[in-house]
């Protein structure tokens, strides 16, 4: 029997990712095991954003958190786990020690009861073009290690993330799950040799569902060129940019600086740093748009006081990229969740319950038709204004897809 509270978060954690993100894609879902104890090891890249995706997918995960994100009312709302001292925050606890201690305590016995862990062996989060540097604290956990008469041996999983538009609403993201980490090493090695040998796999495994590239300038066109990859296929967003990790092929590299000189054009309009171009007739992008635009207006316009505030803690809240879109969640989806409440309320009242239905309706025709919308709009815009730019554009997308081998399938 599940506990109150955990299923609470199993339900928050899905209507939050729903609700903020346009889809969330899996790849290597296979990887995770259906029975037994798992440590799940997730690359961070969004702040805590990452552990509401990670668990909208595996709602049996528990995460070994900072105890921070749970002294205050509003994050016991957001935030489950088991809770640990950050080495940043452990010079103004004097506790930490033990506290840390009875924390990986519960995290093997959590696993010795065929339980499933998520660790961040980062330990904090970036949108850099590299992971952070791998803690040790999974080692250790894997080491101590011990499942006398579950039957079980510990799966150890490597998860990577990767959003498309990090900071933007109604982005896609891509979760990789990695093959499990075989975790066998000779008896004869000591305590600090196997933990070696455990960590240097661990950050092999993590960096074959993650993407590390130089520089930012580098991880900027890369990002771009494997969303163009995207566009009109059934691509993997992740898988483009494994393909161009490493180099980008010379005759895609001149391209791009040809197509990418032309992005200082006034009134050209981007859609996660692509300008898009029209692929059909502009009479039918009108046509498109003047049956989608109504909807996604009347649904913006329905719930404005809850997308204001979400924009609004996006802009003053956030010290970094990688926490904007926690605050707009933070402050969004309460604001939201009362706002849908005072509007029902209000029609149940009045004796328009049936006001209730189409409310509902449009804010959730409005979601799915946001990024379908904004997409048309930019297209028509370039398409009338940039005409021009469409063959360039298009012969680039079709060279991106001859160059990159199809690993759909």
């Amino acid at each position: 029997m599940r506990h109150l509270p955990d299923l609470w978060h199993d339900v928050f954690h899905r209507l939050v990712v729903g609700l903020y993100f346009d889809r969330v894609t899996v790849t290597g879902a296979k990887n995770l095991p259906a029975h037994g104890p798992a440590l799940l090891l997730a690359l961070h890249r969004n702040g805590a954003v990452d552990g509401f995706v990670y668990h909208s997918i595996e709602s049996r995960a528990v995460f070994m958190i900072s105890v921070q994100l749970r002294r205050s009312l509003l994050g016991r709302l957001f935030f489950c786990g088991i809770e640990v001292e950050r080495d940043k925050d452990r010079d103004k606890s004097p506790n930490a020690s033990a506290f840390n201690s009875a924390g990986m305590t519960e995290c093997l016995d959590l696993l010795r009861c065929g339980g499933v862990l998520c660790v961040f062996p980062e330990g904090t989060s970036s949108l850099g073009p590299r992971h952070l540097p791998f803690k040790s604290g999974a080692s250790h956990l894997i080491f101590d290690y011990a499942s006398p008469g579950t039957g079980y041996s510990l799966a150890v999983v490597p998860i990577g993330i990767h959003y498309e538009a990090p900071t933007e609403f109604r982005s896609r993201v891509e979760v990789v799950i990695g093959k499990p980490v075989a975790m066998e090493v000779p008896n004869a090695w000591s305590r600090r040799e196997k933990l070696g040998e455990l960590k240097r796999r661990i950050g092999l495994a993590l960096e074959g569902t993650g993407v590390n590239v130089p520089t930012d300038e580098y991880q900027d066109t890369i990002q771009r060129m494997a969303y163009i990859a995207t566009l009109g296929t059934k691509r993997s967003y992740f898988r483009a940019l494994k393909q161009l990790e490493k180099n980008i092929p010379a005759p895609l590299e001149e391209s791009w600086k040809a197509l990418s000189a032309e992005f200082g054009r006034t009134g050209l309009l981007f859609h996660q740093g692509v300008p898009l171009c029209p692929v059909f007739p502009l009479a039918l992008m009108f046509l498109v748009l003047a049956v989608i635009g109504p909807i996604t207006l009347a649904g913006c316009l329905l719930n404005a006081p809850p997308l204001i505030a979400g924009w609004w803690a996006g802009k003053i809240f956030p010290d970094g990229p990688n926490v904007i879109t926690l605050w707009r969640i933070l402050v969004g989806v309460p604001v939201f969740l009362i706002w849908f409440a005072l509007v029902v309320a209000t029609c149940a009242l009045t004796g328009h319950a049936l006001w209730i239905a189409a409310y509902a309706a449009i804010t959730f025709a409005a979601l799915k038709l946001t990024r379908l919308t904004k997409k048309v709009i930019i297209e028509i815009n370039n398409g009338l204004r940039h005409r021009d730019l469409q063959k360039p554009a298009l012969e680039f997308h079709q060279l991106l897809l001859n160059t990159l081998p199809d690993e759909t399938h």
